[in-house]
């Protein structure tokens, strides 16, 4: 068991869900855990009826709206 960087990913959709990624930190740096996430551009409609642009984050084929780092972490604690 090792040390593990820690990524919580924010869901899209009005609940506050998370899915929870780690990555050994024997093998990603912490900008290589976060550079797992690729940066994808979208839209959405507002009430108004206008279309506005926004950034959000893939990885393994979903969708999140943000990324944060969480920090490191001992493997064990997600078993």
């Amino acid at each position: 068991m090792g040390k593990c960087h820690v990524i919580s990913a924010k869901r899209m959709g009005w609940e506050q869900m998370y899915d929870y990624y780690t990555f050994p930190v024997n093998e990603y740096s912490r900008e290589e855990a976060m550079d797992q996430f690729r940066t994808v551009e979208k839209e959405t409609k507002k009430n108004n009826g206008e279309w506005y642009p926004y950034t959000a984050y893939e990885y393994n084929g979903e969708i999140y709206h943000s990324i944060i780092y969480s920090g490191t972490a001992d493997e064990s604690e997600f078993d």
